[in-house]
C-alpha cells in the first residue's frame, strides 16, 4: 500500500492532473467506477490506483480482477494518498492513468469540428452526443479545452475512449476535409438557412464554434453549407452542445432516410 504523498508513482500521477503534465507524459486520468471499467476494456490503462473502499462492492473487486487479467497494475493506496490525484468532492476510490489514444485519420460519414470550444462541460458532452449519434470522429482546433482534461472526460462519460479524434488547425483542417471530400456545413447565424431545409451530404463535417464569438473565418469562407437553428421563443442562442445535438440528429436521421 502506498501511504506517502511523496512516492514517485503518485506524483508522477498527480502531474497528470495539469494540461502540461498530460501533454509531458501522453497519459490522462480517469476517475470513478464506471470510467475506470471503460478505460480497461480499452487495453490502454498503465495502473490503477484504488483505496479500500472499492473493496466493499462486489462490482469493485470485478474490475480490480477484470484489470490484473489485463495484465494491468493494481495498487492500493491510503484514502489521503488518492485523495493527491483525485478530480472529485466524493471520490469513489478509483482512479487510473491512461495513455491517450492514436487513430488513423480515416473517418467517413458524419464527423464533427470542434472550433475554439472553451467549455469542459460543452466538450464533454459534444464527445458524447457525437458517438451516439454515430460519428465517425471529432476535430479540434487550437484553443480548445483540452480533451482529456477530467470535466471533459466525465462529461463525456468515456466518449473520449471510444470516439476517434484529432487535434488540427483551422486551415490544415479545412484542406484536410476538401481533400478527403467532405462537405463543410457551418453552424452560423449570418447568411444561413434553416437546418431543417439543408440538405447534408453522406459524407459531412459539422462546425461548431466558440461559445462567445461562433465558428472562426477559416471555416466560414470555407463552408458549402450554413445552417441555424430557429428561435421559436424569446432566447436568441442554445448553448453549443445543445446546438450540436440538435443538428447531429438532423444529419443522422437524413443519412438513415437514405
Amino acid at each position: 500500500m502506498i501511504t506517502s504523498k511523496a512516492n514517485p508513482q503518485i506524483k508522477k500521477a498527480k502531474a497528470l492532473l495539469r494540461r502540461s503534465g498530460r501533454e509531458k507524459w501522453g497519459q490522462f486520468l480517469v476517475e470513478g467506477v464506471r470510467l475506470t471499467e471503460e478505460a480497461v476494456q480499452s487495453s490502454s490503462v498503465e495502473v490503477v490506483y484504488h483505496t479500500g473502499k472499492l473493496l466493499e462492492s462486489s462490482r469493485g473487486e470485478s474490475l480490480l480482477n477484470g484489470a490484473r487479467e489485463k495484465g494491468i497494475s493494481v495498487v492500493e493506496c491510503s484514502e489521503q494518498v488518492l485523495g493527491e490525484i483525485s478530480d472529485t468532492v466524493t471520490s469513489q476510490g478509483v482512479v487510473a492513468v491512461v495513455s491517450k489514444p492514436h487513430w488513423e485519420r480515416n473517418p467517413s460519414g458524419l464527423v464533427v469540428v470542434a472550433d475554439e470550444l472553451k467549455d469542459p462541460g460543452n466538450m464533454g458532452t459534444l464527445f458524447r452526443t457525437a458517438l451516439a449519434a454515430g460519428a465517425a470522429g471529432l476535430i479540434l482546433t487550437p484553443g480548445c479545452v483540452d480533451p482529456y482534461n477530467s470535466k471533459v472526460v466525465r462529461a463525456s462519460m468515456g466518449g473520449v475512449l471510444k470516439l476517434p479524434h484529432w487535434q488540427m488547425g483551422q486551415v490544415e483542417a479545412v484542406q484536410f476535409l476538401n481533400g478527403v471530400g467532405f462537405q463543410i456545413a457551418v453552424a452560423d447565424l449570418v447568411d444561413s438557412q434553416d437546418y431543417f431545409s439543408a440538405s447534408f451530404c453522406p459524407n459531412v463535417a459539422l462546425v461548431i464554434g466558440n461559445e462567445a464569438h461562433g465558428v472562426s473565418g477559416s471555416f466560414r469562407e470555407a463552408a458549402h453549407l450554413r445552417v441555424r437553428i430557429p428561435m421559436f421563443g424569446p432566447m436568441e442562442s442554445l448553448n453549443a452542445s445543445v446546438a450540436a445535438g440538435i443538428l447531429l440528429y438532423e444529419i443522422a436521421r437524413q443519412h438513415r432516410a437514405r
